[in-house]
């Protein structure tokens, strides 16, 4: 455990080490609880607000989250969102309806990690660009390990690629090195780390940026 421990710091320093150039950026997630409407189907909401360098706020996002369970192997999922980002003095408006398919998680062997995956196809409407729909799919992977240390009951790692139909490229790629589970009381809070690559335009290069963030969940 020992060991462990300290591969574990290791792994959370790292980013924060390299990122000293370009600034950290600050992601806030708020899950509000789940309500059932009909028998499988839950919603809730979820409220997202970034802060670039940790300065003034640049992003906000709200989702009504519904969720069917289909059966014990699959679930559906039909998010409608609205998120607004800033550029500059100007803000922007998109609107999405999130498709998901999702398998349920599973056990890679008897003590390793549990590997939960999400399929996502996003129709975005962007503010300024007409009738247009803009197709993004987005895969992730989430591998996670139970813990008992402190207020940590879980470590994951995990990576998800986005992929946009209009460009045929992939555009952008999240790696989480750390998430760390805790208690809030009875409620969840998840603490983690990303490296965020995007590509620009349809060109051959990349940027990357460091990411602290926090999701709460009632």
């Amino acid at each position: 455990m020992r060991n462990a421990l300290i591969l574990l710091t290791a792994v959370c320093l790292l980013p924060l080490a390299a990122y000293s150039d370009d600034g950290l950026d600050l992601w806030l997630t708020v899950n509000g609880p789940a309500q059932e409407i009909w028998e499988n189907t839950k919603t809730k909401t979820q409220v997202a607000v970034r802060f670039p360098e940790f300065d003034e706020l640049s992003y906000f996002f709200v989702s009504q989250k519904f969720t069917t369970k289909l059966n014990e192997k699959w679930s559906l999922g039909t998010h409608p969102v609205f998120e607004t980002a800033k550029k500059g003095d100007e803000w922007s408006n998109t609107y999405r309806l999130d498709l998901e398919l999702n398998p349920s998680k599973f056990r890679l062997g008897q003590n390793g990690p549990t590997i939960s995956m999400r399929n996502r196809w996003e129709l975005r409407w962007k503010e300024g660009k007409g009738s247009d729909i803009f197709h993004r799919i987005r895969h992730s992977t989430k591998a996670t390990w139970k813990i008992d240390h402190g207020p940590f009951t879980a470590f994951s790692i995990g990576d998800e690629v986005f992929f946009e139909e209009d460009k045929g490229k992939i555009t952008r790629n999240r790696f989480y090195p750390v998430m760390l589970d805790s208690k809030l009381g009875k409620h969840k809070i998840n603490y983690y780390l990303l490296y965020q690559s995007d590509r620009a335009g349809t060109s051959d290069n990349w940027n990357g940026r460091y990411i602290a963030g926090s999701s709460l969940s009632f």
